[in-house]
């Protein structure tokens, strides 16, 4: 039946294995007479040997999976590009992938903390949880929020990139947010992380993983959690079930890997609101239009509870399995299989209302809604390192295919009852609809080839590739469509060290890709398919290596089509979002005990028809993170300072939201009771309790931030 798509995947999952904890070491160069010996480094338990290591600081890695180019260091990388680690993870006692993201100025949230979504903007442009990747493939990760225990890596390259991982199942173009799975480290390990967070939140999250065999080849690696309590909204209740298990087996040429989940929120009793102080106009049918105040009011505390008597549930799963083999020394193909299935019930989004009056009163609207998605995906390709003369060649070809069906039901009140923002009443929660089937189909396949060439000893490296990607679309809005384009799109990066290694010039050209359409009535070219949109990215960049920091400076240009209709009532693809910006990002030792992780970045966002600057676009954001290491042994304090600056709330650019400063204070002792190792962590963001509109949710809404929230966990390893 239907209803039970989602489960088909789910894993039977069980506790496997034993503790493995290692404390971090390096056996520094030695010197005996005129011999120097080299350096060794030995890695940690946070670190695996087919990963980039952890840089100073350990918040971020020195490398990171690029897709068709693979494993690259940040320094080499022709992009802009940050991996943040499992132990930044654990330092904000992270429950979420938005736990991790809140730490890159790239990034901003357009659904409120804790929310059964998670959609984010990375660099001005939109993405929701299941255009991630997992792995480096597409189709894996969970629908709606990912749970960061079952990873080990957080992998952000900004900017359209088609060429790298090909289209994601809703086809954004803002970048690429990897996901790492866990492996079974070189020793066995167990632990137990309690956490507990406000109001009355509890979770146990237990990690284990051992290697098994003579030359321990099998690896067996299982994450189980379970949180229960009051999170998000007053008197709102969550629930989060995971469990996720990874196995890799390691021969002499060849190696396989496997990856299950199974990821259960649900909420009762409630959720945070929306809010447009505009109106909403009148819809074609006729049925509502509702004025609003026209000017932002005072934003409501920030667990306000706007929809109790509510609930909801996403059940998600999912599997990935790959395999690799070396044909010579040179050269490698691999295989990759894998999907994942969906369903949502009850009060997922929608929770929205119109400010009618000064006084905060509101017509609310809330949906109660059935959907269901379903994606499978796969990816072949063969990789090979050769010689031409002096030039040293990196050379990938792959074919992938992404299939990608979903279809979505409501019932609802539609702004059918009055309420207040800052005393909100109990709504009446329409009765459950019934899912009719899937309504959207698309189907992604391409073929790509990328070069990377090394000149001078690698002082000049070329990237030169290109993606042919074929977008279908067999059912649009619950009709056929006959949709079927194509695309070639380009990509020209270059790395150049011309003062050494410290410093690194880089540049690059890249697309993004989103599917046309098939013109509907009312237009002078209905039933014209439009060709695929494609963005378009010039970025310019520097790295540089100073001391143990490592910083990432670029300015870029992005150039996004839009649909319109032109004044011959042609419904064309002329209209343009045109996006400008500065980043800089750095990760790693400040001095011997300060560490230093962040980034700011500006952004200028114009509607190029309109002349108008984009919505939910702030121009600045920063994000800036110390941690010192005290001298308490095993005691180390930090914090971050968050600041978005003022954002257009509206297309029309009529309301304009204020700027907004956070400060989130943390700290961490690692000690041992009765010789057992043990971690405690303790966060506290928004640590003044501010009241600020944290951002924009679709275009008139806005959302508030979260209030004070405490986040306490204590990690036994066994």
């Amino acid at each position: 039946m239907p209803t039970h798509s989602a489960r088909r995947l789910r894993p039977n999952l069980i506790v496997l294995a034993l503790l493995a904890a290692s404390g971090s070491s390096s056996i520094l160069a030695q010197t005996t007479g005129d011999a120097t010996l080299p350096q060794v480094t030995v890695r940690d338990k946070y670190e695996r040997e087919d990963l980039p290591t952890l840089a100073p600081g350990r918040k971020a890695a020195k490398g990171a999976r690029l897709g068709i180019l693979g494993a690259t260091s940040i320094v080499d990388a022709p992009v802009h590009v940050n991996a943040y680690t499992r132990e930044l993870a654990e330092d904000w006692s992270a429950l979420t992938l938005q736990d991790v993201l809140e730490n890159d100025s790239a990034i901003v949230f357009t659904t409120n903390k804790n929310h059964l979504l998670q959609n984010f903007n990375l660099r001005g442009l939109d993405m929701t949880a299941m255009d991630i990747a997992t792995n480096g493939l597409y189709g894996i990760a969970p629908a709606n929020s990912v749970p960061i225990e079952m990873f080990e890596r957080v992998e952000v390259l900004r900017g359209p990139n088609v060429l790298l991982s090909g289209m994601p199942p809703l086809s954004s173009v803002a970048g690429t947010v990897n996901m790492v799975t866990k492996r079974a480290l070189a020793q066995p390990m167990a632990e137990m992380t309690f956490t507990y967070g406000s109001h009355s939140y509890g979770q146990v999250h237990v990690d284990l993983g051992q290697r098994f065999g003579k030359e321990q080849r099998l690896g067996l690696r299982f994450n189980g959690v379970y949180g229960d309590g009051e999170m998000g909204a007053k008197d709102e209740k969550q629930k989060r079930q995971v469990a996720a298990l990874g196995l890799d087996y390691l021969g002499d040429r060849a190696r396989f890997s496997l990856d299950v989940y199974s990821s259960v929120n649900k909420i009762d009793g409630g959720s945070p609101g929306m809010f447009n102080f505009l109106g909403i106009n009148k819809r074609p049918d006729g049925s509502y239009q509702i004025p609003g105040v026209s000017y932002l009011l005072d934003p409501p505390k920030g667990d306000t509870n706007m929809f109790r008597g509510t609930h909801g549930e996403y059940d998600n799963s999912g599997l990935l399995a790959r395999a690799e083999f070396d044909f010579t020394e040179n050269w490698q193909g691999y295989l990759a299989v894998g999907g994942s299935e969906a369903e949502g019930k009850g009060l997922l989004f929608g929770t929205r209302a119109v400010v009618t009056d000064a006084d905060g009163t509101t017509r609310g609207a809330i949906y109660n809604v059935h959907t269901q998605s379903e994606r499978r995906t796969a990816e072949a390709g063969v990789i090979g390192k050769f010689a031409t003369g002096s030039v040293q060649h990196r050379l990938q070809l792959s074919a992938n295919i992404l299939k990608h069906k979903e279809g979505s039901y409501n019932t609802a009140c539609a702004y059918c009852y009055t309420t207040n923002m800052y005393d909100p009443v109990t709504p009446v929660f329409p009765a459950a609809p019934a899912w009719k089937g899937y309504t959207t189909e698309n189907e992604f396949r391409s073929l790509a080839v990328a070069d990377t060439m090394g000149f001078a000893n690698d002082k000049v490296q070329l990237t030169v590739g290109g993606r042919h990607q074929t977008v279908k679309t067999p059912l649009v809005s619950g009709k056929d469509s006959n949709y079927s384009e194509s695309r070639f799109s380009p990509m020209l990066a270059a790395v150049v060290r011309p003062w050494g290694e410290n410093i690194t010039l880089f540049g690059n050209y890249t697309e993004g890709l989103e599917p046309g359409q098939v013109v509907g009535v009312g237009y002078a070219n209905t039933g014209e398919a439009l060709p695929p949109k494609v963005t378009k990215q010039m970025e310019l960049g520097l790295k540089l290596q100073a001391g143990e920091l490592t910083h990432t400076f670029s300015t870029y240009e992005i150039k996004r089509p839009s649909f319109i209709a032109d004044s011959a009532n042609n419904y064309t693809s002329d209209g343009e979002q045109r996006l400008r910006g500065l980043e800089w990002s750095v990760f790693g030792n400040l001095t011997r005990t300060i560490s230093l992780l962040g980034g700011i970045t500006h952004i200028k966002s114009e509607q190029r028809n309109t002349g108008k600057d984009t919505f939910g676009v702030p121009e600045w954001r920063a994000r800036i993170g110390l941690d010192w290491a005290t001298p308490v042994q095993g005691l180390k304090v930090g914090g971050r300072i968050i600041h978005t600056s003022s954002q257009w709330v509206d297309s029309g650019n009529v309301l304009r939201a204020p700027s907004w400063n956070r400060l989130d204070l943390n700290a961490s002792y690692a000690t041992k009771i009765a010789n057992t190792p043990v971690r405690f962590n303790a966060s506290m963001e928004n640590a003044a309790n501010k009241r600020y509109w944290i951002g924009t949710f679709g275009d008139g809404f806005v959302m508030p931030g979260a209030p004070r929230t405490f986040k306490l966990s204590s990690t036994i390893s066994f």
